[in-house]
């Protein structure tokens, strides 16, 4: 069974998407398959660090695993903001 494509709207600034038209071009490649590449990407990246805010979490009930002030460190480290 084909999974049916659908189409989404987003307004992004011009220049973004003349670069984003540059690069597809240059390497050959179609700007529908580089836009979806990058929404499941970043999507697959929020649901990981998600999942590891989630298991952190968890543990941190266990007192010997990771006080509040490392377990802070570490989603600065990822770069992730609650």
């Amino acid at each position: 069974m084909k999974v049916k494509d659908k189409l989404i709207g987003a307004r992004i600034p011009a220049v973004l998407k003349e670069e984003v038209g540059k690069y597809c071009i240059t390497h050959g490649i179609k700007m529908s398959f580089f836009v979806t590449q990058a929404v499941k990407d970043k999507l697959l990246e929020v649901l990981e660090d998600e999942d590891d805010i989630k298991t952190v979490s968890e543990r941190l009930k266990d007192s010997e695993f990771a006080t509040a002030k490392e377990f802070d460190e570490y989603l600065t480290r990822r770069g992730i903001k609650l």
